[in-house]
């Protein structure tokens, strides 16, 4: 069963109707290695080349915390990893199948289900376990004894991007106000992006709301990034 994961990144100029500023969005081809932030401007190196700018917006998911560290911070965000694949079925469910205890989701897609876990935490975001998949199968191979668990398709595992008090990060980088974090949405990363972009606008523009954007401001979980700690962990 192959298997995906999702990594987000920095392409095109986007410039807003009526306005002489330029939004560079990053692609996932395009993926971002490094940040620098000096002198007034501020630099990300990408696969593609180097994007200098006079404010830089972080909307990497998980991986906003590597980003970051490239400024000697540290991003208290932890992968909230899930895992799904699709098997046949015939027939399917007709409808989205909670099974509370085994903690799987069985969602009908055509003549296929996709079947998905609900979380792993853990700090590498990009492995994937395929014992996590064989403890689904297992889970699950009881209420859906007309699939065909042998003919598993779609393996995949996205990381989302959880905090600790369960607000996400949108805002200045403590120390480096050119540099905006968007991140940290746990589960509700799609639900939240639109007012997300909102408060980002207003943060660059200097219209946002006070009280809003205080109430997600990444200080309250962003510390210094301490290599030396890091190194000896990695012994």
């Amino acid at each position: 069963m192959s298997r995906r994961t999702t990594r987000a990144a920095v392409g095109p100029a986007l410039r807003y109707q009526g306005s002489s500023s330029t939004v560079t969005v990053c692609p996932a081809r395009t993926a971002p290695s490094g940040l620098t932030d000096r002198g007034g401007r501020t630099e990300v190196r990408t696969s593609a080349g180097t994007y200098r700018s006079d404010a830089v917006v972080i909307a990497a998911g998980v991986w906003s915390r590597e980003l970051v560290r490239g400024l000697g911070l540290d991003v208290d965000l932890v992968a909230g990893k899930g895992y799904s694949f699709s098997v046949a079925a015939e027939p399917p469910p007709s409808r989205l199948v909670h099974l509370g205890a085994a903690k799987v989701v069985l969602t009908p897609m055509g003549k296929r289900v996709r079947v998905a876990v609900t979380m792993e935490f853990e700090r590498d975001a990009d492995r994937f376990r395929q014992r996590r998949i064989e403890a689904i199968v297992a889970a699950a191979r009881l209420y859906l004894r007309h699939a065909d668990w042998g003919d598993r398709q779609e393996g995949w595992v996205g990381p989302r991007p959880m905090t600790p008090d369960g607000l996400p990060l949108i805002g200045p980088v403590p120390g480096h106000p050119r540099v905006l974090l968007a991140t940290g949405h746990n589960m509700l990363g799609l639900m939240l992006a639109p007012a997300t972009g909102r408060l980002v606008a207003g943060l660059l523009t200097g219209t946002a709301d006070s009280g809003l954007s205080s109430a997600f401001a990444p200080v309250r979980s962003v510390r210094r990034y301490s290599w030396r700690v890091r190194a000896t962990r990695g012994q």
